[in-house]
């Protein structure tokens, strides 16, 4: 065990060069969209605190969670594009199960995301299926289902299903009309959760070297297959918990809940200095690439209606493609 311990210490010693530098570059991005923010949109609104707070909330509730769960897969090498659908398909649950009895509900609803999980990890890891393919069928299935199951919406009607409308430190804090988001304040321990198993656990060592070089973690002893199917059952977790809240907060389930959001993650993940290939990478990162992605999302509400919001989908685009080959560079210069 020590001589595993020593040899994990060291793939992750020879990393952390190239996180940091990562990190970094993600990080000066994020101050410099602010700068820039502040700079184009001098509107007191825009600048004020209770704005950050509704793009905070807007990242609780509308995929940043998902980005943290995405995390985990790619950072074992692997990917999940069922995520949407899962997020879709927990709210439906949660709704119609939830009217029989709520806390059943809830359960259903994020049960939905650990059996996705299940069988991604079954098809992956025994069936030795693409994850592409594996989480892709999945994809399609579960907005099958969601389809059926739905017809077009599904009514959250139960006051215990509408926990996620809840606001904590009423009128304590200056500027935020309300309080804090019960959301907001479930994104950020889960930011810690996850951000603790991957640094200072054996798991997030081994996940790590799973990620970084499959065949080596194998000679090192570690149950790879394990490690992936865990990262899977996390994504699936998390997944269905947003739904889960989304469909709370907004007191309905609908069919286009989640639509595109697997796509969203993973470019979150990327622009937050993850490396798609896996083993390489923080949370942190990822934490600045939801919040780099939110706030384009809220700086077009700020433009003049004769801009195309779909000029925020071409800037995504060139973000993930800038962020993808500053990782290449940075990596072959390190080789």
């Amino acid at each position: 065990m020590e001589k595993e311990s020593k040899a994990l210490s060291a793939v992750r010693t020879d990393k952390a060069v190239f996180k940091k530098m990562a990190l970094n570059k993600t990080f000066l991005a994020f101050l410099l969209l602010c700068i820039l923010s502040g700079l184009i949109f001098r509107d007191k609104h825009f600048l004020s605190l209770e704005n950050a707070m509704n793009i905070l909330l807007k990242a609780s509730k509308n995929g940043g969670l998902l980005a943290l769960g995405m995390t985990f897969v790619i950072l074992s090498g692997e990917i999940d594009l069922s995520v949407g659908a899962v997020f879709a398909l927990s709210g439906v649950v949660m709704g119609l199960v939830g009217e029989v009895n709520p806390f059943l509900g809830i359960f259903a609803g994020i049960m939905v995301g650990v059996l996705t999980g299940a069988m991604i990890s079954f098809l992956v890891c025994k069936m030795r299926i693409s994850s592409w393919i594996a989480s892709l069928s999945m994809l399609f299935a579960l907005r099958g289902m969601v389809q059926i199951l739905a017809k077009k919406s599904v009514a959250i009607k139960d006051p215990l299903l509408l926990f996620a409308k809840a606001k904590l430190f009423s009128n304590l804090i200056p500027g935020v009309t309300g309080g804090i988001s019960v959301l907001i304040v479930f994104f950020f321990a889960f930011f810690f959760l996850c951000r603790y198993l991957a640094e200072n656990t054996k798991f997030g060592m081994r996940l790590y070297a799973s990620g970084g070089n499959e065949e080596a973690a194998k000679l090192m002893g570690i149950q790879v297959k394990k490690i992936k199917s865990i990262a899977f059952f996390l994504s699936g977790f998390i997944a269905a918990l947003s739904g889960v809240f989304l469909a709370s907060s907004s007191g309905s389930a609908t069919l286009s809940a989640g639509n595109l959001y697997e796509t969203y993650a993973i470019a979150m993940c990327a622009i937050g200095g993850i490396q798609l290939s896996g083993g390489q990478g923080k949370f942190s990162g990822t934490f600045f690439g939801i919040l780099i992605y939110y706030i384009i999302n809220t700086l077009f509400t700020y433009l003049p209606s004769s801009i195309s919001v779909h000029w925020q989908s071409i800037i995504m685009g060139i973000l993930v493609i800038l962020s993808v080959a500053m990782q290449s560079e940075i990596f072959h210069q390190k080789k």
